[in-house]
């Protein structure tokens, strides 16, 4: 007996789940054990191993391995337990065998039973075909479903589209797991296959708390559902999802062929943007995910012609703010390139999408993708927004009416020639120029840099660009780097004189115009 368990002993598993499988195995419940890792299919890493029990009875030995247990195991020891019986490997020889071939084959048999035989992994890359085959016919029809829903206006059809999800994802777990995983509600079943399977990733944002943002929407909101507000970002997931699933699909059909034919297909070249070099401190910091570049300009300075590019990193939560500080210290040796960066997390867009709706979702766009170091979802775009961005103004730091005093106080209307603070005088000047910019683009900056904002500005009002650019020239250059980095200093450090206050003068009369 001890032969028979000896190589199911050498992996060393807890010693709870090792009882519960000799117990299953002597009480021939377990007839076959697999261990090892889920079919790779694009070469992405993961760490996650998988038990593979072939069972006589699933019922049977879900009171010995519940769904908590499972559960638990998957969250301490980042190992899976998945049950087959003869009806799943009965399906698996309809559908080809390719997961006992790829997966089953690559793994470790841990136990047989000498009473029953392996199952057959010969495998038939026409019957996948066929399987793809029958699904997309089973998607046809079940798309019409969803199609005569919103053509006739009928409320609720995003339950529709999540219900839908299930289809597609019990696709992919047949070929990967051997089985569906419908014990589990829909969250469960994607944060499962995030583990073993990337492109899953860029179907749904994700909150702090691991749920899915659009999922945990309509389950906590009843009339987000009913209203159908995520609709249209629903029906663009599923069909990312339909043709994840047509990819996985077409993937195993040609790994499962007898004799690999070499593809005929040129991929394209993803053009790969030429200053990339120099962003790298920037690729290199902690949390950055994606950068987006969403505007570039030529200027002619000192006879020299330069390049300005708008950036957006997207970064995770975490993060965002030591991102800012490595943005704001962020300088490119080369003078003939320059570069005005933003950054926000993917999770804060999309909880203030209705706000800024008018702005990403020019900037988020698949084209404009430099750089990517992973898989990664879209922002999901809401059916009904209203944007007024009065509403948005009261997220400033400071109220505008106190700043507005405040301008009036020491700029339009001084006694005398005086002084002021840096950290007044910058206040003053970084939120004059983030209302500026949320008045002419929906978008509110977080930032508060004086070059950032003043690029920003003259992005955000390209007709007045000139003009714009004019009035921050005549700005004493010292005087705003002196600003800006001495934000921190409340005393009177700064003389205010009358070509000074002319010049600011200018600046808000502009601004506020």
């Amino acid at each position: 007996m001890e032969t028979k368990f000896q190589l199911l002993k050498e992996q060393k598993f807890p010693e709870n789940l090792e009882k519960k499988l000799i117990s299953s195995i002597t009480d021939k419940q377990v007839t076959t054990i697999w261990y090892g890792r889920v079919y790779n299919l694009y070469n992405t890493l993961h760490n996650l191993k998988v038990l593979w029990l072939r069972v006589k009875n699933k019922e049977e030995v879900t009171k010995v391995f519940s769904k908590e247990y499972i559960k638990a195991l998957l969250e301490d020891k980042n190992t899976h337990i998945v049950l087959l019986d003869d009806n799943d490997f009965e399906l698996q020889d309809e559908i080809g065998r390719s997961f006992t071939k790829l997966c089953l084959g690559g793994t470790l048999l841990l136990y047989k039973d000498d009473n029953c035989e392996l199952p057959n992994d010969y495998c038939y890359s026409s019957d996948v075909k066929k399987y793809k085959f029958k699904y997309i016919e089973t998607y046809k029809l079940l798309s019409s479903y969803s199609d005569d829903f919103i053509k006739e206006e009928t409320s609720g059809v995003s339950y529709l589209y999540l219900k839908f999800f299930e289809y597609d994802l019990s696709v992919i777990e047949t070929m990967l797991f051997g089985t569906t995983n419908t014990q589990c509600n829909l969250t469960e079943r994607l944060l499962l296959l995030e583990r073993i399977f990337a492109p899953i990733k860029t179907l749904f944002i994700k909150t702090d708390d691991n749920l899915y943002y659009i999922i945990d929407s309509i389950k906590r909101d009843s009339e987000t559902a009913l209203y159908d507000d995520w609709a249209l970002a629903l029906e663009k997931v599923q069909v990312k999802l339909h043709n994840i699933v047509i990819q996985l699909l077409d993937k195993i059909e040609l790994d499962s062929r007898q004799y690999k034919i070499k593809s005929k297909g040129k991929t394209k070249k993803k053009k790969v943007f030429k200053y990339l070099d120099k962003l790298l401190p920037l690729i290199k910091s902690k949390g950055v995910e994606e950068i987006y570049k969403f505007h570039e300009v030529v200027t002619f300075e000192n006879e020299r012609t330069a390049k300005h590019f708008y950036l957006l990193v997207l970064t995770t939560k975490e993060e965002v703010d030591e991102m800012q500080k490595v943005i704001d210290s962020f300088s490119c040796k080369d003078e003939n390139v320059r570069f005005t960066i933003i950054t926000h997390s993917r999770l804060f867009i999309q909880r203030y999408s209705f706000e800024n709706i008018h702005f990403f979702e020019n900037v988020i766009k698949e084209e404009n993708i430099i750089y990517s170091n992973g898989y990664y979802p879209s922002i999901h775009w809401m059916d009904n927004y209203d944007c007024d961005y009065s509403e948005t103004a009261f997220k400033l730091d400071y109220p505008i009416s106190k700043i507005n005093k405040l301008i009036k106080k020491n700029i339009i209307n001084p006694k005398k020639e005086g002084f002021i603070s840096t950290n007044k005088l910058h206040r003053c000047l970084y939120i004059k120029l983030q209302m500026y910019v949320l008045f002419h683009t929906n978008y509110l900056p977080h930032t508060t840099n004086l070059k950032t904002l003043i690029d920003l500005a003259i992005y955000a009002d390209n007709e007045n660009a000139s003009k714009l650019s004019k009035l921050f020239s005549q700005l004493d250059s010292f005087l705003l780097t002196y600003t800006q980095k001495n934000t921190t200093q409340k005393d009177n450090n700064l003389i205010l004189n009358n070509n000074t206050i002319d010049s600011l003068k200018q600046f808000f009369d502009f601004i506020d115009a």
